[in-house]
């Protein structure tokens, strides 16, 4: 369960065995929906600091398992990829300051249910290069799996109501963010928040091959812009179809 990477044993990236593991996850998703329909919002607030210690906790697990395994050099001891600030968000969810508190919950429903599903589709971190049971498969699948659950929760219990005027706060915060990592990513020669180098499908080595030097900025506003107005998008059409289901 804490072995080292190793290919030949590993999950691989919609291998059967990744299916199976994906299928369980989204089952898991339907049944807690289906069980917390009538959650409180000061439920909602209890599942939010679970969530906050489940990532957190975990995300401790997962740096020393690197840093015994691979070396300290290895350690992210800030993670700064798109679906890491789960974590941040669930905390400043919990907040009573209100614009940290909707900039969290923001980021909940209109980046965190686009973002996990993303990862299931291109899950890249650990399924390509550890076996399904291990440590770091488990983690990231039920983390993925809350990500979703967390985002649809807190709109549908009326604990946050989803508004365009909080693209502003979310905007900033993300571009803080992409900042922070563009500057560590020249620094350190690393890739948070994917950033400084493409990832491995056709459009992004494109627009990389085609203009290297404005990848960041590029790939930076696509994870802030889409994932927000695709959420918002949804959650137009589906308060729409209800009004019409209630007057029908």
């Amino acid at each position: 369960m804490f072995s080292p990477r190793d290919k030949s044993t590993a999950c691989g990236m919609w291998s059967p065995t990744y299916v199976i593991a994906l299928l369980v996850t989204l089952s898991l998703i339907a049944v807690a929906l289906v069980l917390t329909r009538n959650i409180s919002k000061k439920n909602v607030k209890y599942l939010l600091i679970g969530s906050s210690i489940f990532t957190i906790s975990t995300e401790v697990v997962k740096m020393i398992f690197v840093g015994v395994t691979y070396g300290i050099e290895e350690v992210e001891f800030i993670p700064l990829y798109f679906c890491s600030l789960f974590m941040y968000s669930s905390v400043l969810a919990t907040l009573k300051h209100e614009t940290l508190r909707n900039t969290g919950l923001a980021f909940l429903f209109f980046g965190g249910i686009i973002g996990a599903s993303a990862f299931f589709i291109y899950p890249s971190a650990c399924i390509p290069n550890y076996p399904i049971y291990h440590f770091m498969c488990l983690r990231t699948m039920l983390y993925h799996g809350l990500m979703i659950y967390v985002g649809i929760t807190v709109v549908r219990s009326g604990y946050y109501v989803p508004d365009l005027s909080h693209f502003k706060n979310y905007f900033v915060a993300l571009s803080i963010v992409g900042i922070g990592a563009y500057v560590h990513n020249r620094l350190l020669k690393t890739n948070l928040m994917y950033i400084s180098e493409p990832l491995d499908f056709a459009l992004s080595k494109k627009i990389y091959s085609l203009m290297p030097e404005l990848y960041p900025l590029i790939f930076m506003i696509a994870q802030i812009i889409v994932p927000f107005f695709i959420s918002f998008g949804a959650w137009l059409l589906i308060r729409k179809i209800n009004g019409k289901i209630k007057k029908g």
